[in-house]
């Protein structure tokens, strides 16, 4: 019963929130194309990436989440383009995500300047048919509500292959997620709020086979708290990547990435809750699959990154 009723409230709070969220991978540094468009082509190779998401095991409605990535750059790296599809299934409530990413890349002497577009839309549906109601005349909890938004966002981002740095604003729009009667206060209340990501990280070297990644990704939502995640990740022979991360809504994650070959790279993370609902959920899991591969017209260039 007490699943049930977490479920409900993860649910309503999804539903008539004023400041909507998005969902977040926890893998999000091997993953950058989805918090900033100007990431496209940033590895000079094309890459796809496909996640898996698993939120709150054992909740009842809980959040599951996947999505499919990938981009590559043209033109001798002077351009990068790029796509995402998302979904994101939360209770009775469904999102699916699409937008396509353009970046335009800067080379300087140390390192390269990326400058990013992205648009698309997203298709929401809520079948509140599925719900247990005291009132099922009510109209906000009845029947199945459908919404198509479109959207962009830009983005900066700078690298080589010994840090990086980025700031973007993906979602620029805040549109109306729940739309029943135009007099409805609630429903009016129902939007998306505009993020704003800032994210850092660098390669410090501790010995010949062992590197040190330290990172940090700032968010800040309108109408709702500041966030960060600062992770600390350790590189063994540019092959096995192991580190924890601490995101300021209670959470402890575990996060790793294994390159099997030239081609696919594994990831996976832990989401350790430390909050109340501890008691409720074993945790979150979040498996990650990358494949790269050098395209025909591939030329090295010494300033792409090579761990991000």
């Amino acid at each position: 019963m007490k699943k049930y009723i977490a479920g409900i409230l993860f649910i309503l709070s999804g539903v008539i929130a004023s400041a909507q969220m998005r969902a977040l991978t926890s893998t999000y540094p091997f993953n950058g194309l989805l918090i900033n468009p100007a990431y496209a082509g940033s590895l000079n190779v094309f890459s796809v990436i496909a996640v898996h998401r698993e939120q709150w095991i054992n909740v009842e409605g809980a959040p599951v989440y996947q999505a499919l990535t990938a981009h590559s750059s043209f033109n001798s790296n002077r351009i990068g383009v790029g796509l995402q599809a998302t979904r994101d299934q939360v209770g009775i409530t469904e999102s699916v995500s699409v937008y396509g990413s353009y970046a335009y890349k800067i080379k300087m002497s140390f390192g390269i300047l990326a400058m990013g577009l992205q648009g698309g839309f997203d298709s929401r549906a809520s079948d509140f048919s599925k719900l247990s109601v005291f009132d099922e005349d009510d109209q906000l909890l009845s029947g199945t509500v459908n919404r198509f938004t479109p959207n962009f966002g830009t983005g900066l981002y700078f690298a080589n292959p010994h840090m990086y740095v980025g700031f973007s604003v993906p979602y620029i729009l805040e549109n109306r997620t729940l739309v029943i009667d135009e007099s409805d206060a609630v429903a009016a209340d129902s939007r998306e709020s505009r993020y704003y990501y800032a994210t850092g990280g660098v390669i410090l070297p501790l010995t010949e086979s062992i590197k040190l990644s330290p990172s940090i990704l700032l968010r800040g939502q309108e109408q709702n708290r500041f966030a960060y995640d600062i992770t600390a990740m350790v590189i063994f022979d540019n092959i096995a990547y192991a580190g924890i991360s601490y995101r300021n809504s209670n959470d402890i994650t575990f996060i790793g990435q294994l390159i099997l070959n030239e081609n696919f790279r594994v990831g996976y993370a832990y989401d350790a809750t430390t909050s109340e609902i501890t008691t409720e959920t074993s945790g979150s899991h979040e498996i990650l699959v990358n494949y790269r591969i050098k395209l025909r017209n591939y030329k090295k260039d010494p300033q792409c990154p090579v761990y991000f």
